[in-house]
């Protein structure tokens, strides 16, 4: 059954849940969208009678605008109080020789009735899902606190670096993923100079071959899979029961395409990241005048739920999860344990820590791969971070923790497959071994 049918089949259905999402395990006054748990040196615990060898960190950028557009929006989004310049020399050359610096200014033209679209499509200063402000202050806090405990505690990393081999930093190619993690970086070695000889290597993948996230353009099987598990008796059960809220709202937000029939992410996106900067949430139009047809409170905490079920099932809790997850973020799960294991067989000696910038589609399918627990499988918020710590103990052997938003992940009641707070480090590889393809170019073909 189609996304349409589903809402016409679901037009008499009672609002009320009535799929397993009453039976998801979670505190909502626990979660918030809007900013990340951070880890903390007053309550960070190195292992006993171990030795850090590696840290691993994987985060989601910070604080954005909504990267669902929806007509008459009426919010205006900052991006301008942290400012950026750039600047070009040849490889290898001086900084003598440059094309000197430059400093991006987003323009947003003055409505005038003839031409430009200020008021009517787009307020402010910010490109669509660019990091704004307080997005670059979250990852500043996130990197600060990243210092109090590898620098100021641990004595692991450098007061200043003093070598990038130490260090590996790879983001997505969109821009809001380095910005992320240049602000991360900015506080966790605040001294940095800004001369060629300083800079910190910032490894991108072109954007055909990325594995951050579910690359459907290289792997069409993962469209296919999605597919499946969308006419499954348990989704399609799930679709009905909520279609009634889903049609009040595209009829609210005036929004029609496909892409708002057949899940909750577009909801989930346009209304939280207007919640974390106090706006209010949208009303229907009539012309250019607000109606009294607003969306709720209720409503907005009835999407989280129904995003946040959507998102477990996908990758987590249906038959095809594992599937799913193995073609949509396998790859990138190889590049962490491949890492880990160079570090392990001597390879990579001089590296201490890696940092990936990524997007909330990298973080919650590698939380899936973990066996999350439901409190900790809710959406990734804003600057969400997931530490790997690789240690050495006294007797040679080698654990590995997993710290996400500042505490110890702790995995499903019924998926207890190790203790994530000290895991033998064969016994996590042969987890990550699980969700690593053979041949990912044919394990993605469509046949």
């Amino acid at each position: 059954m189609g996304a349409l049918a589903m809402l016409a089949a679901a037009s008499d259905a009672n609002s009320a849940f009535t799929t397993d999402v009453d039976h998801y395990v979670i505190d909502d006054a626990l979660y918030t969208y809007c900013h990340p748990g951070y880890p903390s040196a007053q309550s960070y615990a190195p292992l006993p009678n171990a030795t850090l060898e590696l840290v691993q960190v994987v985060v989601r950028h910070g604080d954005r605008p909504p990267v669902n557009y929806i007509p008459n929006n009426d919010n205006e989004w900052r991006c301008d109080e942290v400012e950026q310049e750039t600047y070009l020399h040849g490889a290898g050359e001086s900084n003598q020789n440059t094309t000197g610096s430059f400093k991006q200014v987003i323009e947003i033209p003055k409505w005038n009735q003839r031409y430009g679209f200020e008021n009517q499509i787009w307020r402010g200063s910010c490109e669509e899902g660019e990091l704004t402000d307080r997005g670059k202050h979250q990852h500043n806090t996130l990197g600060a606190h990243l210092r109090s405990i590898y620098v100021d505690k641990l004595g692991y990393l450098s007061p200043e670096l003093s070598s990038t081999d130490e260090i590996y930093l790879r983001t997505t190619h969109i821009w809001r993923t380095k910005n992320s993690a240049e602000s991360l970086l900015g506080a966790l070695w605040p001294k940095r100079g800004i001369t060629p000889a300083s800079s910190i290597p910032l490894h991108t993948f072109p954007s055909r071959i990325e594995t951050m996230y579910g690359n459907t353009g290289a792997c069409p099987r993962i469209n296919v899979l999605i597919d499946e598990i969308v006419k499954t008796d348990g989704y399609q059960k799930f679709m009905k029961d909520q279609g009634p809220l889903m049609a009040r709202l595209m009829d609210i937000l005036d929004v029609s395409k496909s892409h708002w029939k057949d899940g909750w992410d577009g909801y989930f996106d346009v209304l939280n990241a207007r919640q974390c900067h106090q706006f209010n949430l949208p009303c229907k139009m009539n012309g250019t005048q607000s109606t009294d047809s607003c969306i709720t409170a209720a409503d907005l905490k009835q999407v989280n739920r129904n995003a946040n079920y959507e998102t477990a099932y996908k990758f987590r809790d249906s038959p095809l999860a594992h599937n799913l997850t193995r073609l949509y973020i396998g790859s990138f799960v190889g590049t962490l344990r491949d890492q880990m294991k160079d570090h392990i067989d001597g390879h990579s000696k001089k590296l201490k820590f890696a940092l990936y910038s990524g997007h909330d589609s990298t973080v919650w399918p590698l939380l899936g791969v973990l066996g999350a627990s439901d409190q900790q499988s809710l959406w990734p918020p804003y600057a969400s971070n997931i530490l790997y710590e690789l240690w050495k103990q006294q007797d040679g052997s080698r654990v590995v923790r997993v710290i996400y938003n500042g505490k110890v992940l702790r995995t499903r009641d019924s998926e207890q497959w190790c203790d994530l707070n000290a895991c033998p480090v064969d016994q996590f590889f042969k987890r990550m071994d699980e969700f690593i393809p053979s041949d990912i170019v044919s394990e993605c073909a469509v046949l």
